[in-house]
């Protein structure tokens, strides 16, 4: 996956483990976040999930050595993207591609989101708008995050 990520003009981190990828994805968003569905005592949703906490917006695909049809309910039920790897190039590049369209369609910004939920637009001084769709999303991603840790 990584050198077909890079053969599309994608500069690619990789993290060695979930506490370093869950430290990267707190810095900035990418464009598109890839994990994989195992990654010991947590799984990619787990991932996608916090990472969603800090950027609703987040692009993501989950990647499976099988496929598992609650598994892909849950990845898709957040807006990411199930592929069962390996897969071939083809279908690689059309999930990343698909991916991230469906991102640029909903207009995705990589700008942090602020508590409470919203944006602000241009200086401080400017009014502040809030997105409803954008904070039930975040919500909603909380909740998950909270029932997964069993709070």
């Amino acid at each position: 996956m990584l050198s077909t990520l890079s053969s599309m003009g994608f500069d690619t981190t990789v993290a060695e483990t979930f506490q370093d990828a869950r430290a990267a994805l707190s810095k900035h968003p990418p464009t598109l976040l890839v994990t994989g569905i195992k990654l010991r005592e947590y799984n990619g949703l787990h991932l996608v999930l916090r990472g969603m906490t800090t950027w609703p917006d987040l692009s993501a695909i989950v990647t499976s050595e099988a496929p598992d049809a609650l598994l892909q309910e849950e990845t898709e039920r957040l807006g990411a993207t199930f592929v069962v790897m390996p897969a071939p190039q083809s279908e690689i590049v059309a999930a990343v591609s698909r991916t991230v369209l469906r991102a640029r369609k909903a207009g995705v910004s990589f700008e942090p989101i602020r508590p409470p939920f919203e944006r602000r637009l241009g200086s401080p001084a400017s009014p502040t708008v809030v997105n409803p769709q954008l904070a039930e999303r975040r919500r909603d991603a909380v909740a998950a995050i909270r029932a997964l840790a069993g709070h």
